[in-house]
């Protein structure tokens, strides 16, 4: 009903992606402390807005530390109570929209107080740990490619956040798209996640030492997820980028049980992940518009 504190909920993690402009309240309950975590920032005419900042797909409630051993009614009565508490503590803002953890199950208590929520959902594989029948899973396409990719690349783990946020790019170029955040952010953000052990980047090469795909994936309390990657548009008929995935995979096995995917809801990413043996799980995208502070601002 409420899950475990995400690595995006860090103080570390915040303190990069949303440049230090972030907000926690807690709520004292007699089952366990609730923690509300978001990201704020100034928008139009000096108005604020909590949103999701770059590279952190989940915020929002959580249990502060670990998860206590309560029953799901009295997990319920938790959300329900501490809910208004914490949204009444929310810094000054005229929109709201953040998605939530998979964890988070109940959202009524946001919808009793006039948010809105849409149904999105992210992949995951439970179990990781099973590496066996995390393999079985997989579908012909996959383990056709991954064979493939083995007779021409090798995976490792590399300290070159360049060559990811490049090729992350290129993808991003080939789908005419332009990438959500510049290159230092990845590279300050990498810094911290291996220095604290918390995730790996891991680059596909061939012989020529050419860079065929990469990803990074990180790490906490028993979840891993892809969190950004990229292929060369020229080479991706190596398969590269599904070993990379498969090594990824076999690397968080190390570290956790769950695999997420990091979701997305483009038809073509959902395709590519479903090779993978994933589900989907559904996460709640909660949003708000405070009509009246903008109306302030105007002069209304």
């Amino acid at each position: 009903m409420i899950p475990a504190p995400s690595i995006f909920q860090e103080a570390w993690w915040l303190d990069i992606c949303a440049g230090g402009n972030w907000h926690r309240s807690t709520f004292e309950h007699r089952y366990g402390t609730v923690a509300m975590t978001c990201a704020v920032r100034q928008r139009w005419f000096g108005l604020k807005e909590i949103y999701r900042p770059p590279l952190t797909p989940f915020l929002g409630v959580s249990w502060e530390n670990s998860v206590p051993d309560i029953t799901k009614q009295q997990a319920l009565t938790v959300i329900s109570d501490s809910v208004p508490h914490l949204l009444r503590n929310l810094p000054p803002h005229v929109r709201f929209k953040i998605n939530f953890h998979p964890g988070f199950l109940w959202w009524s208590p946001l919808f009793w107080e006039g948010y809105k929520e849409t149904i999105r959902y992210t992949y995951r594989i439970e179990g990781i740990k099973n590496l066996d029948r995390v393999w079985s899973d997989f579908n012909s396409n996959a383990k056709r490619n991954i064979k493939k990719a083995t007779r021409c690349v090798t995976v490792s783990s590399e300290d070159s956040p360049e060559v990811l946020y490049e090729l992350f790019s290129r993808t991003m170029y080939n789908q005419g798209k332009r990438p959500g955040y510049p290159g230092r952010l990845l590279t300050e953000l990498w810094r911290e996640v291996k220095r604290r052990g918390k995730g790996e980047i891991l680059i596909a090469r061939d012989s020529d030492n050419n860079p065929h795909s990469a990803l990074l994936v990180v790490w906490h309390n028993d979840e891993s997820y892809y969190l950004v990657g990229g292929t060369d548009p020229n080479l991706r008929n190596s398969g590269a980028m599904m070993l990379t995935m498969w090594t990824a995979i076999e690397r968080a096995s190390l570290h956790s049980s769950v695999f997420d995917f990091e979701g997305s809801m483009q038809r073509g990413i959902d395709k590519f992940i479903r090779n993978f043996g994933a589900l989907p799980s559904p996460y709640h995208q909660v949003t708000k518009f405070d009509i009246s502070s903008s109306m302030v601002v105007f002069g209304k």
